[in-house]
């Protein structure tokens, strides 16, 4: 998705664990798939970059949301026009959420606007109406691909402005997401942002766990069990050791009032 195709190491190692990476992926994934990757300097100091190699340049990419719009068309029922569909992207929203008539009526012309992929070459820049609609489109469509890409469907704000440069969005993060609230969830609990898909969910629940997820849900249970147990086994040992020790603070209070 990077104009370039390639991205600063930090950058990565900033998501490492929302792309289910291990944390040695620099030299478990990286180093291991020379044909795939190379790590080039970089013109800062003490930083490296992440690129593609030459072959894996020219191989071509589909953006998860094809999927969507595949199995919306195979659809009887489908909720979108298929003349439409072919730039439009999944939306919902929480219950409750009053759509007035001009918001619904900007959303289907948005569905409709056509914007370059995430994965294609980005033309030059057009600053007319339509090209800066193109552009924010586009914008919605890289971080929509990146969340795809993600074990839980989310990321903290900061982290993914970490990668505007490197994907040539020039919209301010944050106001994206705000925008599009059929797409997006903000999250703004305690000092940290945190952007979720949408379509990722259902009532709180990720809906399609990856093996990544599941692994750390059921490391996450051991752990949690471990503790339960831990718990329960030092209530015990408390109340053993209040049993036995009951009868000597009897016999010394009586010592004391004889």
């Amino acid at each position: 998705m990077s104009t370039t195709k390639s991205l600063p190491l930090r950058a990565v190692f900033k998501v490492w664990r929302e792309l289910g990476l291990p944390d040695d992926f620099e030299d478990s994934i990286i180093s291991r798939n020379s044909h795939i990757f190379k790590l080039v300097d970089a013109y800062e100091p003490n930083t490296h970059i992440l690129t593609l190699t030459d072959e894996m340049r020219d191989k071509s990419f589909v953006a998860c949301v094809e999927n969507w719009r595949v199995m919306e068309c195979c659809r009887e029922n489908c909720a979108v026009d298929r003349t439409e569909i072919r730039y439009s992207f999944k939306h919902s929203y929480p219950p409750g959420m009053r759509l007035v008539r001009d918001f619904k009526a900007k959303v289907k012309e948005w569905q409709r606007l056509p914007y370059v992929g995430p994965y294609e070459e980005m033309g030059e820049k057009k600053r007319s109406k339509a090209g800066i609609m193109g552009l924010e489109k586009r914008a919605v469509a890289i971080v929509h691909e990146f969340l795809s890409l993600t074990v839980e469907r989310m990321v903290e704000v900061e982290k993914i402005s970490h990668f505007r440069k490197s994907f040539a969005i020039d919209l301010n993060i944050r106001d994206l997401f705000l925008d599009h609230p059929g797409m997006f969830y903000l999250s703004t609990k305690g000092k940290r942002h945190t952007v979720f898909l949408r379509e990722g969910y259902e009532r709180g629940c990720l809906i399609d766990p990856n093996p990544v997820y599941n692994a750390r849900r059921k490391l996450l249970d051991l752990v949690v069990l471990g503790r339960h147990a831990m718990l329960i086994n030092n209530e015990s040992r408390s109340v053993e050791n209040c049993q036995t020790q009951k009868p000597c603070l009897q016999d010394e209070g009586r010592d004391e009032s004889i």
